[in-house]
């Protein structure tokens, strides 16, 4: 998700799913928890380790959170949050892996916003050695200010090389220019072999193999095969290097130094569409059992609706599969599907997950959903029929149309399916774990967070140049001296609404601020500095 967004904090979102299995709310935030990222340590099946987007409390700014467990998700550990490089940060997009020794590594944004000027910070890593429990200071992956116009740092992926190569332990996290950054834009990979204490800024595409200047943001996803080669793919379109769009994959077996590309596929037809709700990430996998095959997860509407695709390889790139429509619902029914993830076991076993829309009553993004699969037995060609996640069709909310719901995510162990995704029933945001059997059926759901949006927010207290005013159903607002004198005055604000108070051309001191939302007037204090 785009960190112009990220830093107003109009990003509402997750989780939530109802189920006869037993519940427990494992999270004591109340604001906001989203972008969940699920991990599993390959070497302890009963090792996992979620991180997530929230906050700590109202005055606080995004924080990346985490629980652990040790027992394949049955009991978590308490929340911990990870501390801001700097004082007044936000944090962004956790991504997870472990190294061959078994430690938790989490790589993240942490950065002073957009709202700031200049923007400081960039990409982090955090280590931790007991499973998830505590994580060391961060160590800087990128700073902003290497690129300060192309602000390179937006959803940063990592992964480890586990393999016993020559690259082993060699750590890679990928990203991307952050939306309404000024060109070139390119798909970015920092790469360390020293454990994190530095990293190599390299672009991942070359010449003949540019993602080009008319994607703004050419995503990077990453995977590593068993032999330690690494892999990502970006999208292209670029005239000269192909009359069609296409997905390219590069590949590097000497931890990044150089590369070698081949495409995935090429389109001239619509493979996505102008719509700017549906999440249409895409998503690189590996599998464990067999290092020349991989597989690639996108959204395309070839079939007039956006419907999740899945093309392979069995030769290390170099030629992919036909790609072919997963989600077995009646084909142009007029119900889109988003939000693709998914996951190999060590046997080459293979699931998939997604935002379902089938059973809707209306079409387009703005309507009900479930969370979908779709499993793959290892050294089959077909997938079984789809199942259903989520116990109910849940009714879109405005939420929705906010960051923070980018991604679910979702780990086969064997024959059991670890998933986390998100929903806004009930108006409440809702991070859940749940762990279930390849055919759907369910083995037990754990709430991970639970949280209902106050009726009211101001933040930071004290303000420097901005103040946020969070409700909904603004009328009016009024801004007071710490004398009573008017000087500000706002009305007719109607709607799901963050207003931005310029506070910069203020003294210091106190002030007042008096806000009418449909149901009541509020009154705060606040400070200027």
């Amino acid at each position: 998700m785009s960190l112009r967004y990220k830093t107003a904090f109009i990003a509402w979102v997750l989780f939530s799913l109802l189920s006869t299995a037993q519940n427990q709310n494992i999270s004591n935030g109340f604001i906001f928890e989203g972008e969940p990222y699920l991990a599993v340590n390959p070497d302890n099946e009963d090792h996992l380790v979620i991180a997530w987007m929230g906050f700590v409390n109202a005055s606080s700014r995004i924080q990346v959170k985490v629980r652990t467990s040790f027992d394949a998700g049955n009991t978590w550990s308490n929340g911990i949050a990870i501390p801001h490089v700097s004082s007044g940060y936000t944090s962004a997009d956790p991504s997870i892996a472990f190294d061959v020794d078994g430690n938790v590594v989490l790589a993240f944004i942490d950065f002073s916003g957009t709202d700031s000027n200049p923007i400081e910070g960039g990409i982090y890593i955090s280590k931790s050695n007991d499973g998830g429990l505590s994580f060391s200071n961060p160590l800087e992956v990128l700073n902003i200010n290497v690129m300060p116009d192309q602000r390179i740092i937006d959803r940063p992926w990592i992964v480890i090389d586990r393999s016993n190569s020559a690259n082993q332990n060699t750590i890679y996290v990928t990203s991307m220019n952050v939306r309404d950054s000024q060109p070139e834009f390119h798909p970015y990979v920092s790469v360390s072999t020293n454990g994190g204490s530095t990293f190599t800024l390299r672009t991942v595409d070359r010449s003949g193999w540019l993602s080009g200047d008319l994607i703004r943001q050419p995503m990077p996803t990453p995977a590593i095969s068993s032999t330690g080669t690494f892999y990502s793919v970006y999208p292209s379109f670029v005239f000269s290097q192909n009359k069609m769009a296409q997905y390219i994959v590069a590949s590097s077996d000497n931890a990044g130094s150089t590369f070698s590309y081949n495409t995935v596929f090429a389109s001239n037809a619509s493979n996505s569409n102008n719509d700017p709700l549906p999440k249409k990430g895409y998503l690189l996998i590996d599998d464990p059992s067999d290092a020349n095959h991989l597989a690639f997860l996108f959204l395309s509407n070839l079939n007039d609706d956006l419907d999740i695709y899945f093309t392979e390889t069995l030769n290390a790139g170099l030629n992919w599969t036909t790609p072919f429509r997963v989600n077995d619902d009646p084909i142009a029914n007029d119900r889109m599907q988003d939000l693709v993830w998914g996951d190999f076991n060590e046997t080459g076993a293979l699931i998939v997950s997604w935002r379902d829309r089938r059973n809707a009553p209306t079409s387009g993004y703005e309507t009900a959903s479930e969370i979908w699969a779709a499993y793959r037995a290892a050294g089959s060609n077909t997938f079984e029929p789809n199942f259903q996640i989520t116990d109910e069709t849940v009714d879109f909310d405005d939420v929705l149309l906010s960051a923070g719901n980018d991604f679910m995510g979702i780990q086969l162990v064997n024959e059991i399916v670890h998933t986390t995704w998100g929903d806004p029933r009930s108006g409440s945001l809702n991070i859940w774990y749940q762990k279930l059997a390849t055919d759907g059926t369910i083995l037990s759901v754990t709430q991970i967070a639970a949280e209902q949006f106050p009726t009211i927010l101001v933040y930071p207290n004290p303000a420097k140049e901005t103040l946020f005013i969070k409700a909904r159903n603004i009328k009016k607002i009024q801004l007071f001296t710490s004398e009573g004198k008017e000087i500000l005055v706002s009305q007719n604000i109607l709607g799901l609404e963050t207003r931005q108070l310029n506070t910069s051309n203020l003294s210091a001191g106190v002030y007042h601020l008096k806000i009418r939302t449909s149901e009541k007037e509020y009154s705060y204090t606040f400070i200027v500095e």
